[in-house]
């Protein structure tokens, strides 16, 4: 029985794939590139955060690229050439792009003139005028 039983885990150890996922222990700087990077698969996950095979493959392979010698703009080149400028979390700062960084900042700045010009403090009416509407009060009609 103790025969059968330690076949079948030896059996169940070797059945298993040995593993295509980068070992734990990556240097922070792979998942400092990977951050910067969305996860095709998932929504809402940089690469570094998820755990979807996808996201795993690109850590590994942002590890090779670093081990090859390449440099961060050439690795994240690699993945916008694969996957497209979707695949950057932060958009690049040119052509229509340019408007998402543009237009938060320029919201800001009209907020900021109306909330001047609606609370700043207002000039007082000429003398001239307030006499004549004094005077107007005070005429029977």
């Amino acid at each position: 029985m103790g025969v059968w039983v330690f076949l079948l885990l030896a059996l169940g150890v070797l059945a298993q794939e040995s593993p295509a996922s980068p070992p734990p222990d990556l240097s922070p700087e792979v998942f400092a590139i990977a951050r910067e990077l969305r996860c095709p698969v998932c929504q809402g996950e940089s690469a570094a955060e998820s755990n979807s095979g996808v996201a795993v493959e690109m850590r590994r392979l942002i590890a090779e690229m670093l081990g090859e010698g390449k440099t961060k703009d050439e690795i994240k080149a690699f993945f916008v050439d694969r996957y497209g400028e979707w695949i950057l979390y932060e958009p690049p700062k040119r052509g229509v792009t340019l408007w998402v960084w543009l237009l938060p900042v320029l919201g800001l700045i009209l907020l900021g003139l109306g909330l001047f010009a609606y609370f700043r403090p207002k000039k007082p009416l000429p003398p001239e005028l307030l006499e004549e509407a004094e005077r107007r009060l005070k005429e029977p009609q």
